[in-house]
């Protein structure tokens, strides 16, 4: 069985944060659905997949 986004995560979608430091204040995202949520579950509401708590490459200085 797949994984179907059924649109629930909207209700929990994120506010837009600036300079883009997102996984600092808290937000993680659900890369099925695409967006990001400000919950504390570790699993998608809608989809049940596992949302990602770090940015996927470093920044370098």
């Amino acid at each position: 069985m797949g994984r179907t986004c059924r649109n629930i995560c909207k209700r929990y979608e994120a506010e837009s944060v600036p300079n883009k430091i997102r996984y600092e204040v808290g937000q993680k995202r659900c890369t099925f659905c695409g967006i990001f949520m400000t919950n504390c579950d570790t699993r998608c509401v809608c989809c049940k997949a596992v949302l990602r708590t770090k940015p996927r490459s470093k920044k370098k200085d």
